[in-house]
């Protein structure tokens, strides 16, 4: 049953954007730069009519059962000269493992194996794992991997202990990070990343170098200042950093001590981020118009409140949002007192009454 919200008025909203959806189930909205730049924190401001005009309730995507993080036991582990060595077996092919590992302060090179029968082996990629202390903590075990079927996965780590099990995100609706559209300016030491908006979300960066063997100590600053620091490290084979960062900005800047060596070359740093969809009620007919950048409260919806086992998120599917625009209705309240408001007008009153005063004074001089 479709809820019954409020009529909105539209003169407050500065912004409007057009969502087309490919059905009348559940839609999925993804923001972009611009509705991270100019709505409120946390979307309170957010509004979305429906083509009849009626306000279609939204929530944030909730964590739930169909999406998680599934621990994989290890099929075969142990060690292979200087490498720690683990055999695990995906249900779904995946683009990315993490991996656990007891130790603390290492920096490493973790390569990914796959295989259709657990026999023959097809090297995919190497990542650097780490986990370093500067000026923030920071630790990575992700494996990436590119397209593949396999079914079977063998890890190789190298400056870990052991590859006690294996992690993958997993349901029908498991986030993963997405490259984020951006303008990356490379000098001899600094990597500029320019998201184009404030406030854009970023999770992690990703970097890569042609350049064949390098040790090289980063940090990672952001509008918050350093919220990442480590090591560059590449011995042979190409291999990615996968940097984790927390941070909402429009500019990250990534650090590099090239002491004495020359640049790294065909530097290339990516940011990413994880989705962070705005379910839309269903049984709402569209196209729809999505409503933000005012200034009032959070709405407050059923829609938003009931359980995840009732709403059927496994049958959403994602929209299409269109360009920003400002919207014609939008108009702009003025709060300022009376006085501030009609300055003129009050100046005018007071240069009536210094001339009545003034003119009193003058007819009782001359009456006098």
């Amino acid at each position: 049953m479709i809820a019954v919200v409020a009529a909105l008025a539209l003169q407050s909203f500065r912004y409007e954007r057009t969502l087309t959806a490919p059905s009348r189930g559940p839609v999925e909205l993804t923001p972009d730069g611009s509705m991270y730049a100019h709505a409120r924190p946390g979307f309170a401001d957010v509004r979305v009519l429906d083509a009849r005009g009626n306000q279609v309730p939204w929530r944030l995507e909730p964590p739930g059962p169909h999406q998680g993080v599934l621990q994989l036991p290890v099929l075969d582990s142990g060690r292979r000269g200087r490498l720690a060595v683990a055999r695990v077996r995906v249900p779904t092919p995946v683009s990315r493992v993490d991996l656990v590992v007891p130790d603390r302060r290492f920096v490493g090179i973790a390569t990914a194996y796959g295989s259709s029968d657990g026999r023959a082996w097809t090297r995919l990629s190497s990542t650097q794992i780490y986990d370093v202390y500067g000026a923030e903590h920071a630790r990575s075990t992700a494996v990436l991997l590119p397209r593949n079927d396999f079914r079977y996965l063998e890890l190789r780590a190298s400056h870990v202990s052991r590859i006690d099990s294996v992690t993958v995100t997993t349901g029908v609706r498991a986030l993963q990070v997405q490259p984020l559209p951006a303008t990356v300016r490379t000098g001899a030491s600094t990597v500029v990343v320019d998201l184009g908006h404030a406030d854009v979300p970023v999770d992690e960066l990703r970097v890569t170098s042609t350049t064949h063997r390098y040790d090289r100590r980063f940090v990672v600053t952001a509008r918050d200042g350093v919220v990442a620091s480590g090591e560059l490290i590449r011995l042979g084979p190409p291999t990615t950093t996968v940097i984790p960062v927390s941070t909402r900005t429009r500019f990250i800047r990534l650090h590099i001590a090239n002491g004495d060596d020359p640049a790294l070359r065909g530097l290339r740093v990516t940011a990413y981020a994880r989705p962070r969809p705005l379910l839309l009620e269903g049984g709402h007919r569209g196209p729809f118009r999505v409503y933000y950048g005012a200034r009032i409260d959070p709405p407050i919806y059923d829609w938003a409140r009931l359980p995840t086992r009732v709403l059927k998120l496994d049958a959403t599917r994602p929209g299409t949002l269109r360009a920003e625009r400002v919207n014609p209705e939008f108009r702009l309240a003025d709060t300022r007192s009376f006085f501030a408001r009609h300055g003129s007008l009050v100046t005018v009153a007071l240069a009536l009454c210094a001339g009545a005063v003034i003119a009193a004074g003058a007819f009782a001089l001359r009456r006098t």
